[in-house]
């Protein structure tokens, strides 16, 4: 299957979702610019020099509502592929006092990076601090390499996102879509399911939410979720996204 026959069938879901994009762009518009920090991680690969990165968690740490550890998962990704293009600067982009959140993304997106030794090293140097279990739970058995990853939970896909957004690189979008794809071509209903979750997630009605597990299994069920959390980080970073698949058009 080509790259764009894959967008062609993730793009199913999007035609049963005018609500969606009604209420995408009712949140822009009251939402105000992005924050510089969100803004270098989003469109990085625009500029990927890796001196952009110093001081980096300082100024993440600031930003209001972006303490949790979820926050964090994308930048996994993205400083696993600036330290496997850049490893003369592992050094100098580690903050000299992190904290717990940040030994952890540092640790793994060194690991992903295929520096096994480093990863440890990094641990080992702030082993007094104690880890954020959640997250450290989270991102605990991931290969070491970012293209061998396998996408088992939301986890994966924010590493996935972060990779993309940090390297540029489309393989990373094809392995998102690639998901996607697999739960929206299930068949019709799948497709429509997955667009209504999106909707519910989003504050519109959420009646369909508790069949899901009944209808479908435990593991379809997770599926349609995961990827209805995910279609909503294509349309929140679509000007990025299109950016990064526009290369691989004619594939």
């Amino acid at each position: 299957m080509t790259f764009r026959a894959r967008i062609l069938n993730w793009l199913r879901v999007a035609a049963w979702m005018p609500v969606l994009l009604t209420a995408n762009v009712a949140v822009a518009q009251t939402q105000g610019p992005p924050d510089p920090a969100e803004k270098l991680m989003t469109f990085f690969y625009a500029d990927p020099r890796p001196e952009r990165l110093v001081g980096f968690f300082d100024e993440f740490g600031k930003l209001p509502g972006l303490r949790n550890w979820q926050a964090y998962q994308p930048i996994v990704g993205l400083f696993a592929v600036v330290f496997r293009s850049h490893p003369s600067w592992i050094d100098r982009l580690i903050p000299a006092k992190p904290d717990a959140k940040t030994i952890e993304t540092l640790a793994v997106a060194l690991r992903l990076s295929s520096n096994v030794l480093k990863s440890d090293n990094l641990r080992s140097r702030f082993k007094e601090i104690e880890l954020d279990e959640r997250l450290k739970s989270e991102l605990a058995g991931l290969p070491t390499r970012l293209e061998n990853l396998q996408i088992a939970t939301p986890t994966h896909l924010d590493i996935l996102w972060g990779a993309a957004f940090g390297s540029g690189d489309a393989r990373y979008v094809r392995l998102i879509i690639d998901y996607f794809a697999q739960t929206a071509n299930r068949s019709e209903d799948t497709a429509i399911d997955v667009a209504k979750t999106v909707v519910a997630m989003i504050g519109g009605p959420k009646e369909g939410l508790q069949g899901l597990r009944t209808k479908y299994g435990d593991e379809v069920a997770r599926q349609i979720i995961y990827s209805a959390v995910h279609y909503g980080r294509c349309s929140q970073t679509l000007d990025s996204t299109l950016s990064l698949i526009r290369p691989w058009r004619n594939t």
